[in-house]
């Protein structure tokens, strides 16, 4: 039996790689698949020459695991989905430019910001295959090299027509590899090349009055922790909330849940103590807890974890402390100091990289939302240049920032830098060469 079993593995063995081969070619799959069934045979035909009646099981159980390998079935979307997905066009209602080529090219007009902009899309496909029995997608071959080289043409097409780069890494879209947006006059156009859905790479163009594109590539809909002033996963979980001298005690037992979860509701509540201007100070860990102290003026939390249960305290810094000591069954074990800068220190740190580069004038509070913020004069040849720099601690605020500063206002185009942890959003008020110079800078700041 042992024979029998080993050509069995054989099979099964060959028709893995069957599955994955058809994916990619029709024919080649086939000749596997029958292969899985003549190969095993052939390799140990002594065995089967002497007990011709055990083809009858082999071929029976090689059939049945041809079945059991089938990979499940496919539920992402197709390329063409994907393309649509970051363009918002089904099919080609025009041409395509500044784009060329492509597997697939869709193209359409769209309102954005109360005004129509040309929206166009190339694809091309990767080689991607789905492994039996688990279905995950591998992918074999990603057309790189033609993406890249439909962006750089286009680029070129662009900036022979006059149109100025304003700014690099401009867009907030997850898959994107690079990207640029650019101006001439009143119009702009916005170039990406983006990772999409369906598996497969796409270069997409906007193009239209400066709003509409802008808004086209910070196209933004959640408005997560904006002008919170505590963090709002506190008041949505149930935590059950009682006092303790001065100090507020809440407790969220989670003991339903599965211990993943558990563990990134005490990462969201960190991240969101960090994104309403909380600084964490202290931290430790000790067999199953782990806690952290965060403080903002006066007012610190306390969270702690241990098991499935979370823990957070409230109050006055020195009552935090003391009552965590008493309260908590992590206490302030193995405790390490954190030496977090303040929103106010980046903003400081962030000037300084402007004034190596410019004469900055403060001239007042920005009117929007930001742990810390200022407005800035600074010149730019005879030119006075707006810049406003604003603080936070979260990647989306900085990015929904971004979102209302450069659609509310044709002027205005920002960029999001990372600084010590935070997001700095530093947005430039005037014309295209002037926004362009002061952007470039303090994303490349002299070195004092």
């Amino acid at each position: 039996m042992r024979e029998f079993a080993v050509s069995v593995g054989a099979s099964a063995l060959i028709s893995f790689f069957a599955w994955i081969a058809v994916q990619l070619h029709h024919l080649i799959g086939v000749i596997l698949f029958i292969s899985a069934f003549l190969v095993p045979p052939i390799l140990f035909r002594g065995y089967y020459t002497k007990r011709p009646r055990m083809l009858v099981p082999f071929f029976a159980v090689s059939f049945v695991l041809v079945i059991l390998l089938t990979p499940p079935p496919v539920t992402g979307p197709n390329v063409e989905f994907g393309l649509h997905f970051v363009t918002g066009c089904w099919g080609r209602e025009g041409n395509t430019w500044p784009l060329s080529g492509g597997e697939l090219a869709y193209s359409c007009n769209k309102p954005f910001a109360g005004s129509t902009i040309s929206i166009n899309g190339v694809a091309w496909k990767s080689a991607i295959v789905e492994l039996p029995l688990i279905g995950h997608f591998v992918t074999l071959h990603e057309p790189r090299e033609k993406a890249d080289n439909a962006y750089r043409e286009a680029t070129e097409r662009v900036e022979s027509e006059g149109y100025l780069k304003l700014v690099e890494d401009y867009g907030t879209y997850s898959h994107i590899l690079r990207d640029a947006l650019f101006a001439k006059g009143e119009e702009c156009i916005y170039l990406v090349e983006t990772r999409i859905l369906g598996g497969g790479l796409a270069v997409v163009s906007a193009r239209g009055p400066c709003r509409g594109v802008k808004r086209f590539a910070l196209r933004w809909h959640d408005d997560y922790l904006w002008n919170a002033s505590e963090p709002p996963i506190l008041e949505r979980y149930r935590f059950n909330w009682s006092s303790s001298g001065s100090v507020r005690v809440g407790k969220l037992d989670l003991s339903d849940w599965p211990g993943e979860w558990v563990k990134n509701t005490y990462k969201a509540i960190e991240i969101e103590l960090k994104g309403t201007g909380y600084v964490k100070r202290a931290e430790g860990e000790s067999g199953d807890c782990r806690w952290s102290l965060w403080t903002r003026g006066e007012k610190s939390h306390y969270v702690s974890l241990r098991g499935k249960e979370i823990l957070v305290i409230s109050g006055e810094t020195r009552k935090v402390e003391n009552s965590a000591e008493k309260i908590s069954p992590c206490g302030t074990k193995n405790a390490r100091e954190v030496h977090e800068p303040t929103p106010e220190e980046v903003l400081n740190s962030v000037i300084k990289e402007l004034n190596g580069s410019f004469v900055v004038k403060p001239v007042g509070e920005p009117a929007l939302w930001a742990l810390a913020g200022k407005e800035f004069l600074t010149s730019v040849g005879e030119k006075n240049v707006s810049v406003t720099l604003l603080v936070y601690g979260i990647r989306g605020q900085c990015d929904y920032a971004r979102y209302l500063l450069d659609t509310s206002n044709k002027e205005t185009t920002s960029i999001c830098l990372e600084r010590d942890g935070y997001f700095v959003a530093v947005a430039v008020k005037g014309e295209a060469k002037d926004v362009s110079f002061v952007l470039s800078s303090i994303k490349r700041p002299k070195r004092t």
